[in-house]
């Protein structure tokens, strides 16, 4: 294996880009441009205040358009600064999750990290509002991503900044009450160590196989469930390109990860593997195709399994298209799409996948997109979500 890259942290990022942050201000697109008849859904932003985490839901309407903000706390504290995370908000029921796996039963619970206090808040999705019904012991320190599968939910505890510091799994069931209870014996370590920079954990489709992207390491470990939900290893795998980060499933159980190559201007990429849900073993199937963005981190796929978005952190914030072919093949398609600005992070879609979403943490706004056809993106709207700098986490449907 090859010396981890070192590349640059989000939050070490954060002091030369908030310089070219300027007021954000409210934007909506002329209503000719959205289409109406789809169904309505709702989108969550995360805030990750250091003196108290809140989720802010928004209405979305039939043409993706976001309205009426309530705050939500999650009864936990963020950590205030960027993290080299994904998924440290997630819609989930006791079968899985619904993003980034997609699954097709409703969402009834919505999971967060609070990972200033060092515990996971579990809500109740109801159509008037958040419903708090737990708030867990991470059983470790900075938990930033979290996973659902099968009524068993893990936990990535990075310990310190850019898992620095003995950063772990740990496995809980979840009761469809939204009520997590730890699973003893449970805790796994990461394959890279304190040099790992792990970004996200999430179990495949099956529920068989829980795999973590580990940045620095340039490693994605995989791990075998059990019956009582433990699971076995980490194995590693050495990733196709430098900086796997975060990752999501076709609905045919192919691994697609993005990869930052240490933030180095204009190398942004993504690749993908198969998955083999008995061992775990990761066999690539795409090489590592780049979009000409710089820190490429975050990555959404439509439920046609046709179309897949990544989001770059860094540069002007570049949203990329890639064409997901059957046997995983990735072909991209718009090495720009959009931008939101220096900051971009998190992705989510619509429940129907007609609209994409995308965070930027160093302004706390959330981007509403219509999807096309052909893999463009139409901008629909700007909005606030109640967050400062360091804002991470979004999920919709």
């Amino acid at each position: 294996m090859q010396p981890a890259s070192p590349g640059r942290t989000i939050a070490a990022r954060l002091a030369l880009a908030v310089t070219t942050i300027g007021a954000v201000a409210l934007f909506a697109a002329p209503s000719a441009m959205a289409q109406a008849g789809g169904a309505p859904g709702a989108v969550y932003s995360m805030t990750n205040n250091q003196l108290a985490n809140t989720i802010t839901e928004f209405d979305r309407s039939g043409d993706g358009t976001l309205s009426n903000p309530r705050s939500f706390p999650t009864g936990g504290q963020g950590t205030g600064t960027p993290e080299d995370s994904a998924n440290g908000l997630i819609l989930a029921n006791v079968s899985g999750e619904s993003s980034p796996i997609n699954t097709k039963a409703p969402a009834k619970l919505l999971l967060a990290t609070n990972g200033g206090s060092n515990t996971i808040s579990v809500f109740r999705v109801r159509p008037d509002g958040l419903v708090l019904t737990d708030v867990q012991d991470a059983m470790g320190s900075r938990p930033i991503s979290v996973t659902v599968n099968r009524g068993v939910a893990y936990v990535l505890n990075a310990g310190a900044p850019q898992c620095s510091m003995n950063p772990e799994i740990e496995g809980f069931t979840i009761s469809a009450q939204g009520e997590l209870t730890p699973i003893p014996g449970s805790s796994r370590p990461l394959s890279g160590g304190n040099l790992s920079g792990c970004t996200q954990v999430s179990f495949d489709k099956t529920g068989k196989v829980l795999i973590v992207d580990e940045q620095q390491a340039d490693i994605i470990s995989t791990y075998t469930r059990n019956a009582d939900g433990t699971v076995n290893g980490p194995t590693p795998r050495q990733s196709t390109g430098n900086g796997p980060f975060g990752f999501t499933f076709t609905q045919r159980n192919q691994l697609i990860t993005t990869e930052n190559f240490g933030a180095t201007p204009g190398q942004g990429a993504a690749a993908s593997y198969a998955i083999d849900e008995r061992t775990g073993a990761l066999a690539p199937l795409s090489p590592s195709v780049r979009n000409l963005q710089s820190d490429t981190c975050w990555v959404v796929i439509t439920d046609d399994n046709k179309l897949a978005f990544t989001s770059s952190f860094g540069d002007d914030g570049g949203l990329s298209t890639y064409r997901v072919e059957p046997d995983g093949n990735l072909v991209l398609l718009r090495a720009q799409a959009a931008t939101t600005g220096s900051g971009s992070s998190d992705l989510t879609l619509s429940n129907d996948s007609r609209f994409l979403y995308a965070k930027n943490s160093l302004e706390g706004t959330v981007t509403a997109y219509r999807v096309e056809d052909d893999g463009d993106l139409v901008e629909l709207q700007k909005v606030q979500d109640g967050g400062l700098l360091g804002s991470i986490g979004l999920a919709g449907k």
